[in-house]
C-alpha cells in the first residue's frame, strides 16, 4: 500500500495529526500494536483494563519488539485486584484521566475539525481541598465564590479580589511580574499580594494545579487565567469532561474523523519492521528512500514519505526527528491509583461558624439544644453528594507518606457516561518529584482512605466504605535518546512529543502538539513531492491547486456529516 504519511499509535496527539493530515488530502494509514484506539491515553472496560495490566507484568519474551519493551519500562509496579466485577463492559476507565479547560487548543480543535459532534460532554461539578476526614473546603474561584465565602475576612477578600482580577488579565510584563517569573509561585502569593497560607494553598494547588511550593510562577499564573477565563463558558464550572472515559474517547473521535476522509486503520498489529532500505520494493522520490513498514500477520507492506510516531514505537538505530514540545514535558514519573466504588461522595464543607464559634455552646436549658439542632441543621445543608468532581490535597495534608506535593482525585461516575449506575470511580495521581522506594499502593493508600472516607456509609451500616476494585502503577516519563533529540539530515521520521501530566494541561498541550506535527509533516511531504489530494463532487483532484493555510480547512470543504464510520 502507497500512501504519504504512517502515523503510529492512535494517542491523542497522534490522533489529532492524523485527522488534520487526512482532511488536508493526504493519504494515511494509521496503526496501532493495541487492538483498541487511544494508546497511553486510551479508555478501557474493566476487563480490558485488567488485561492491560497483566500484559506489562508479563514475563518478556523473544517476540518482545520495541513497543513491547518500552511499555514494561514505562509501566512499572502494576498490582490490582484478584477478580473483574459485574458489568465490566460498562466502565470507561482512562489510562490518562484529565480535565479539559472550557476554553482552550482542545475545544477550538474539536469545534473546528466536526468531531466534537462524536462525542459528548459533562461539567465538573465541583472543586475541593481536603481538610479533615469526611470534610472538605470550598475553593474561591471566581468572584462570587469571594464574597460568599465566610472562612474569609473582609482583608483578605480584598486581596483576594485584587490578586483574581491581576491573574484574569494580560500579566505578562505587569509591574508585579516584574523579575519574579522564575519564583516559587507560593512565595509570590505570599509576599506580592499579601495572601495568607491557607489562601495561597488554595490558589498554588486547586486552581493553577501547582505540583508542590516550588512551582514556578509563570506556568501557574498561566494556569490560573485560564481556569478564570474558562468559568461561565459552558456553565459555572472551568471544567468539562469527556463522556466514555475523557481523552481515549475524544481520541477515537479523531480517528473516525481521518477515516471518514480516506485514512486506513489497521489496529491489534506489531510492528516487524521498520526500514529505509534501498530494495526492489522500495520506490524512491524525488529526495530520496521512502520507509518501508512491515506488520505482523499482515503480507502487504506500507510504503510511505514520513513516519510519524511516539518514541515507544521506535528502534533505537533509527535516524529520527524529535518535534519540540509546545509546553511542558513530563520528566517526572507519576503514581497512579484507579479505584471503583459503590457509594456516592459527600462533600461536606465545614461552616466558619460552627467551625470556629466566637462564643461556646451552653451546657444548659432549651438554649443548649436548639443551637444543636440548628448546628446539625447547617452540616446536613452543607453536605452535597457530587457524581463528577475534582479533590486536591495539598502538601502534607496527611501525616503519613504526604511529603511536599500535592496529590489529586479526580471523581467520575454514571453522569460522565463512565459508570453503570451506583458507581464511581476514583483516578489517584501523585507526582514523584524525589526518588522513592515505596510501592505505588504504599503512597496512595491514604489518600484512597481519606477520599472514601468522604463516602456515604451504607444505611445502618456503621463499617467504612472499601473500594470494589484498585488498580495502582507508577507511569514513567518515556526515556529520550541522545540521537533522537537533534535532527538527523535527511531524517523523514517524526518524533511526537509527550505531555505533561498535570489534569487540566493534557487535552490542549496535545492539540498544540500535534499542531506543530501537523506542518512539520507538510513541510516534508512538500520536500517529497507529494501533494494533497481533494474532491471536487466524485473527483479526486492532486496537485499543488490547494494551498495548506490552516489547521483545519473549512468544514464544508472535505466533511459531509451523513458519512459513517
Amino acid at each position: 500500500m502507497d500512501v504519504d504519511v504512517v502515523v503510529l499509535g492512535t494517542g491523542l496527539t497522534e490522533s489529532i495529526t492524523a485527522a488534520a493530515l487526512s482532511k488536508a488530502g493526504f493519504k494515511v494509514a494509521h496503526i496501532d500494536a493495541n487492538p483498541y484506539y487511544g494508546g497511553d491515553d486510551a479508555s478501557l472496560t474493566l476487563d480490558e483494563l485488567i488485561d492491560w495490566a497483566d500484559r506489562h507484568t508479563s514475563q518478556p519474551d523473544a517476540l518482545d519488539n520495541a513497543y513491547t519493551s518500552a511499555q514494561r519500562a514505562r509501566f512499572a509496579s502494576i498490582t490490582h485486584s484478584s477478580s473483574s466485577l459485574p458489568q465490566s463492559r460498562q466502565y470507561s476507565l482512562s489510562l490518562a484521566p484529565s480535565i479539559i479547560p472550557s476554553i482552550g487548543p482542545l475545544i477550538d480543535a474539536l469545534v473546528a475539525s466536526g468531531v466534537s459532534r462524536y462525542g459528548g460532554f459533562k461539567l465538573l461539578e465541583k472543586v475541593a481541598l481536603y481538610a479533615a476526614p469526611g470534610k472538605v473546603r470550598h475553593v474561591p474561584g471566581s468572584k462570587e465564590d469571594v464574597f460568599k465565602s465566610k472562612e474569609l475576612s473582609l482583608l483578605d477578600k480584598r486581596r483576594l479580589m485584587r490578586f483574581l482580577t491581576f491573574a484574569a488579565g494580560e500579566f505578562e510584563g505587569s509591574k508585579e511580574l516584574e523579575g519574579k517569573v522564575d519564583v516559587p509561585f507560593f512565595g509570590f502569593l505570599r509576599e506580592t499580594f499579601s495572601l495568607e497560607d491557607r489562601t495561597a494553598g488554595a490558589i498554588a494547588y486547586a486552581l493553577a494545579f501547582c505540583n508542590s511550593a516550588l512551582d514556578p510562577t509563570l506556568p501557574a499564573l498561566q494556569r490560573i487565567r485560564r481556569y478564570l477565563r474558562s468559568t461561565g463558558r459552558y456553565g459555572p464550572s472551568p471544567f468539562l469532561l469527556g463522556h466514555y472515559g475523557g481523552l481515549g474517547e475524544i481520541a477515537q473521535g479523531f480517528c473516525r474523523t481521518s477515516a471518514v476522509n480516506g485514512a486506513t486503520y489497521i489496529l491489534g498489529r506489531q510492528i516487524a519492521s521498520l526500514d529505509k532500505k534501498v530494495s526492489d520494493e522500495v520506490i524512491t522520490s524525488s529526495s530520496g528512500q521512502r520507509h518501508k513498514v512491515e506488520l505482523h500477520d499482515l503480507e502487504e507492506k506500507l510504503i510511505c514519505d514520513v513516519v510519524v510516531s511516539p518514541l515507544d514505537y521506535l528502534p533505537s538505530d533509527i535516524d529520527a526527528t524529535t518535534v519540540p514540545s509546545l509546553g511542558p514535558t513530563p520528566t517526572y514519573p507519576v503514581a497512579r491509583c484507579i479505584a471503583i466504588i459503590d457509594r456516592p461522595l459527600s462533600f461536606t464543607t465545614p461552616d466558619a461558624t460552627t467551625e470556629n464559634p466566637s462564643e461556646p455552646i451552653s451546657d444548659d436549658g432549651a438554649d443548649s439544644s436548639r443551637e444543636r439542632e440548628k448546628a446539625e441543621e447547617m452540616a446536613e445543608e452543607a453536605k452535597e453528594e457530587v457524581d463528577t468532581a475534582l479533590l486536591v490535597f495539598p502538601p502534607s495534608t496527611l501525616p503519613e507518606n504526604s511529603g511536599e506535593v500535592a496529590v489529586n482525585v479526580l471523581i467520575t461516575g454514571e453522569g460522565s457516561m463512565s459508570a453503570p449506575r451506583g458507581k464511581w470511580i476514583l483516578y489517584i495521581t501523585m507526582p514523584l518529584l524525589d526518588a522513592s522506594t515505596a510501592t505505588p499502593d504504599e503512597l496512595l493508600s491514604p489518600y484512597l482512605d481519606a477520599t472514601l472516607s468522604l463516602a456515604t456509609p451504607p444505611p445502618g451500616d456503621g463499617a467504612p466504605v472499601q473500594a470494589l476494585f484498585t488498580l495502582f502503577y507508577i507511569q514513567h516519563p518515556p526515556s529520550q535518546p541522545a540521537q533522537k533529540l537533534e535532527a538527523a539530515a535527511n531524517a523523514t521520521v517524526l518524533v511526537t512529543p509527550t505531555c505533561s501530566p498535570v489534569l487540566p494541561e493534557q487535552g490542549d498541550l496535545a492539540t498544540v502538539n500535534a499542531e506543530s506535527v501537523f506542518f512539520k509533516t507538510v513541510e516534508m511531504l512538500k520536500a517529497c513531492g507529494r501533494c494533497p489530494r481533494r474532491k471536487e463532487g466524485d473527483e479526486v483532484v492532486s496537485g499543488d491547486v490547494w494551498e495548506i493555510e490552516s489547521f483545519w480547512p473549512p468544514l464544508d470543504i472535505v466533511d459531509d456529516p451523513s458519512e459513517d464510520w
